[in-house]
């Protein structure tokens, strides 16, 4: 049912108005009327109707009076004026008022039906999306620690407008310093288990980290964990401050995790300012430095000697490479890639081609046997593979071909 109020002067207009409503609608409920505007305000805020019919000239207080008071109310009602006064200053005042419609009295029963017809729709579209918005808003708010999260690792990872940043932040309900220090921490990874459970325990440990610098360094920082497991904070305070603190830090986490953890600690500028350092600037300096204090040329040099042993085999892998080296097969590929610039598969292809271009220079041996003897299954995924690194085929190789 649409609740309705009609207020006007005269009770034989509103009997006229009840009476066409009634008869056009059967989904309307008339649940009050009024004689003036005092009257009307009060029984508004009594009823709470959904749709208001409303006289311009009333006692006490006008149609426009009686709007402007209504419109301070939080309410989502629809008012029509229906007046016998077609004067411009009337209804530029209610178009400002954002009244619904402005009927002129005598009022057609077609054009009170039309009107009718729209205010309802107007009110279902306004009560639908309120319902979405308030859906969006409890959604926002349960997730809300989530959102946040991925906005500061878009944050770090791309370049934000400074508007983005302000909108977002103050939409999520976060304080982002203006001047920062990144505050960047990595595991030293080892194998921590077997199968399944070696990429949960990280986890757990990656975020044990997480909660033990929360602990050291209070509610003021922001801190979230990267998809490289790297648990990354924006600290307000000082960066002396910091340093000093930084062996406390890493001393619980070491107690903690029975890890040794890659610490950097890099100073942003103020992200409100050009021509400062960025966030993602630090951020980026900060994982260069960790890669540093890793150590990584060690593991890759390993690796790259382990493939080099064993590329002839089909099945080698780049789980197989890692459990060799005793790490983790998210770091083996992150290590070979910053230091090669390709995957763990890139760059088995590399050597597999490599040593086929060698035995390419013997006539004796067949195309098929080569790509067997560097780790293919078959002819067809060795000129593939062939092609995609050089650009001509094994055979335009073995003819005398020039690389493009």
């Amino acid at each position: 049912m649409w609740k309705v109020l009609i207020a006007d002067d005269e009770p034989k207009i509103r009997r006229g108005i009840r009476s066409v409503l009634e008869r056009l609608d059967s989904e309307i409920e008339v649940v009050a009327e009024a004689g003036d505007g005092e009257a009307a305000l009060a029984l508004a805020e009594e009823t709470i109707p959904d749709i208001l019919f409303i006289d311009i000239r009333m006692p006490f207080l006008n149609g426009l009076e009686l709007i402007e008071k209504l419109s301070g109310l939080p309410h989502d009602w629809i008012i029509i004026i229906v007046s016998g006064h077609d004067e411009f200053e009337y209804a530029r005042k209610a178009v400002s008022l954002k009244v619904f419609e402005y009927l002129l009295k005598p009022v057609q029963e077609a054009e009170i039906k039309r009107t009718l017809e729209h205010a309802k729709n107007e009110l279902a579209l306004r009560r639908e999306t309120n319902r979405y918005i308030n859906w969006a808003r409890e959604k926002i708010t349960e997730h809300r620690s989530t959102l946040q999260e991925q906005f500061i690792l878009e944050w770090l990872s791309s370049s934000l407008s400074k508007t983005d940043i302000e909108d977002c932040s103050k939409f999520l309900g976060l304080t982002l310093p203006e001047k920062a220090v990144v505050l960047a921490i990595r595991l030293e990874e080892k194998v921590l288990s077997v199968g399944s459970l070696q990429a949960g325990y990280r986890t757990i440990l990656t975020y044990s980290v997480k909660s033990i610098i929360e602990d050291h360094l209070g509610k003021n920082m922001l801190c979230v964990i990267d998809r490289d497991d790297t648990i990354v904070t924006l600290c307000p305070e000082d960066i002396q401050i910091l340093q000093e603190k930084i062996p406390n830090i890493a001393a619980a986490i070491e107690a903690t995790t029975h890890q040794h953890p890659i610490i950097a600690v890099v100073p942003s500028g103020n992200y409100r300012k050009e021509g400062h350092r960025t966030i993602q600037e630090s951020y980026e300096e900060a994982l260069s430095e960790l890669t540093k204090k890793g150590n990584y040329q060690t593991f890759v040099l390993l690796a790259q000697g382990y493939i080099e042993k064993n590329y002839q085999y089909p099945d080698l892998s780049l789980e197989e490479t890692a459990s060799e080296l005793e790490i983790s097969p998210g770091y083996l590929s992150r290590l070979l890639k910053q230091a090669t610039g390709y995957s763990f598969v890139e760059y088995v292809s590399r050597v597999r081609i490599q040593h086929a271009l060698q035995l390419l220079t013997d006539p004796a041996i067949k195309i098929y046997e080569i790509a067997e003897k560097v780790g293919y299954r078959s002819q067809h995924y060795f000129s593939r593979a062939f092609k995609q690194i050089l650009g001509i085929s094994p055979i335009e190789y073995r003819k005398g071909g020039s690389l493009p």
